[in-house]
């Protein structure tokens, strides 16, 4: 069994560390916690992103150690249909931060509520929760069929990721409140942030962070670490929950997109740590002589810190300074459904005992 105990220790470090920021920014600095506000560059700034940069390589150097000690790691390997998929994915994040750069009120207008991407956030949720759906039906077929206590637990895997993913897909829509023009009840009205009949903004700093976090964990941090694990996980129906690095490659850029909340330490660790990885896979990909896969994941860290960089600098000319965190979402929702899908095609074929699983 693989157990990340240098990692898990790193993750207790790393939360006693933020703990003690937030103390301190609120006793002597004054400031609250998850505040949207316009980046700065002041020394404390500078520094809390540096705590950040040394929490990320420690918590993906002690990541790496565990998972050596368990198995060697699989060479980062991508067939040419997943290669191109994924830089079609960053190259799209890239035109999004050129559209910004170019005409910052058109990139605001796409990202409105009821707008195009936000519709196009929902849509990706509920197809991946569409797929989950598929896949739990499938799975208690198998396992009423004799397909054991694996087939059980993917049913209910399938279950817990279609209720969760349904859910946030109709939160993004505020459950389609201005479709059917449904009046905000005043309960809402009071506690939430935007008056929409929604839950996610009666605290948005919370649940963007909750969120944001849940998506880097599992459509970035889960896949790497499966280098290690996914050989030892065989051929039964829950081998196949575990995403791949073509999910990876192809959800890195929603790491990019931030902004107002770029002073809180977890989204600050969520890009940088995703960038560390991307360049673990870069060497990994190069010491194999994978050429594709280097210039792939190479380029997609670059891309992400220069995104980034663009709208740390760039901030004011922001409309919205919450607007990147709109594409993230995108991005995040694409990523989950291409992880829904991969999950589904794995286990499309029910099979009592054992599905083969493609890693």
């Amino acid at each position: 069994m693989f157990v990340p105990l240098h990692f898990l220790r790193m993750i207790v470090i790393a939360i006693a560390v933020m703990a003690a920021m937030v103390v301190y920014e609120h006793t002597v600095l004054g400031l609250s916690y998850i505040p949207e506000i316009e980046p700065k560059l002041a020394v404390y700034d500078i520094m809390r992103s540096l705590v950040a940069l040394l929490l990320s390589v420690a918590l993906i150097h002690a990541l790496w150690e565990d998972g050596r000690k368990f198995s060697a790691p699989a060479a980062p390997r991508l067939t040419l249909n997943e290669i191109l998929p994924s830089l079609g994915v960053t190259v799209f994040a890239v035109w999004c931060a050129w559209l910004f750069a170019r005409n910052p009120q058109l990139f605001d207008a796409l990202s409105l509520e009821d707008g195009p991407f936000e519709w196009l956030s929902a849509f990706f949720l509920f197809v991946a929760s569409a797929f989950f759906a598929m896949v739990a039906i499938g799975q208690l077929v198998g396992a009423r069929a004799g397909g054991g206590r694996q087939a059980w637990l993917a049913f209910l895997a399938g279950v817990f990721f279609a209720f969760i993913f349904f859910v946030i897909g109709m939160e993004e829509i505020s459950w389609m409140q201005r479709v059917f023009h449904v009046a905000t009840p005043e309960a809402f009205v009071e506690l939430n942030d935007q008056k929409e009949f929604n839950f996610h903004n009666m605290s948005t700093g919370v649940s963007e962070l909750v969120y944001y976090c849940g998506a880097f964990a599992l459509l970035v941090l889960i896949p790497f670490a499966g280098l290690f694990i996914r050989k030892r996980l065989g051929n039964g129906p829950m081998a196949a929950f575990m995403p791949s690095l073509f999910v990876l490659a192809a959800s890195a850029p929603m790491a990019a997109f931030n902004c107002g909340r770029w002073g809180v330490l977890p989204i600050q660790m969520s890009m940088m740590m995703t960038v560390i990885i991307l360049l673990v896979l870069a060497n990994g990909a190069l010491r194999n002589g994978l050429w594709q896969e280097f210039l792939l994941f190479a380029g997609v860290a670059i891309s992400i810190v220069a995104i980034q960089e663009l709208f740390l600098v760039e901030s004011a000319r922001l409309v919205r300074l919450w607007d990147p965190t709109e594409y993230k979402e995108l991005f995040i929702g694409a990523g989950l459904a291409l992880y829904g899908g991969q999950v589904w095609w794995r286990l499309r074929v029910a099979r009592p005992a054992a599905v083969a699983v493609h890693a």
